[in-house]
């Protein structure tokens, strides 16, 4: 059983759609209220959003390249190579009971028939049937485990995408952070509001305390 999606692929499509526009902007909201003319009933409105685009000219913007994430990060290497392991157990496991499916099969279809009674042949069926349902189980079960344990660990390294920045970003003090991939539809100019490195850094450096915290 091989799967197709690496974790890689998987983490960077959701940190294009939650990270590529990450705004602490600092805009008061303020309510506007409404009357349907044939009720007397008062609705709240969303706060109105502004559109002076001319602020953005004062607006703080960094990027990261999160190819170097995938590839630097630590905590997403440890994470592919334990579901990489799993997977090449649970694929060994599944080859393991298919020969033996086989070899049972071939043992089955090398009775001679002839002198088998109706009864032995339809248990000699059922036996085929019950080994394939067994294989198909495990199969969908494998599966279903490998999906489990894809969404645990992209949710893991999501949060602490999303922790990390949070508290970088404290300190920087950034209006927009974007996230950037080789080849997508984001164009940078100017390297000097690339935070790549200081980034893997503190990311690193967190998964590193946090593995020491963990062994004490």
């Amino acid at each position: 059983m091989t799967r197709n999606t690496t974790l890689l692929l998987i983490v960077w499509n959701v940190a294009l759609t939650g990270l590529v526009a990450w705004g602490l902007l600092r805009v008061p909201a303020s309510a506007t209220a409404y009357v349907d003319p044939g009720d007397s009933t008062l609705f709240a409105l969303p706060p109105a959003t502004p559109r002076d685009t001319g602020a953005l000219k004062d607006a703080q913007i960094a990027y990261f390249f999160m190819d170097s994430v995938q590839r630097k990060y630590e905590l997403i290497k440890e994470k592919d190579d334990r579901f990489a392991a799993e997977a090449r157990r649970l694929e060994s496991s599944l080859q393991k009971e298919q020969g033996k499916a086989q070899q049972r099969y071939q043992e089955l279809m090398a009775k001679d028939q002839a002198y088998s009674t109706q009864a032995e042949v339809q248990k000699d069926e059922a036996e085929l049937q019950g080994l394939m349902a067994k294989l198909q189980e495990m199969q969908a079960s494998s599966e279903q485990q490998m999906a489990r344990m894809e969404g645990e660990m992209l949710k893991e390294i999501t949060n602490e995408l999303k922790e990390y920045l949070k508290v970088y970003n404290e300190a920087a003090g950034f209006d927009y952070i974007f996230s950037v991939q080789n080849g997508g539809q984001i164009w940078v100019g100017n390297d000097d509001l690339n935070i790549t490195a200081e980034l893997l850094e503190g990311l690193n450096a967190r998964h590193r305390a946090s593995k020491t915290a963990a062994k004490k």
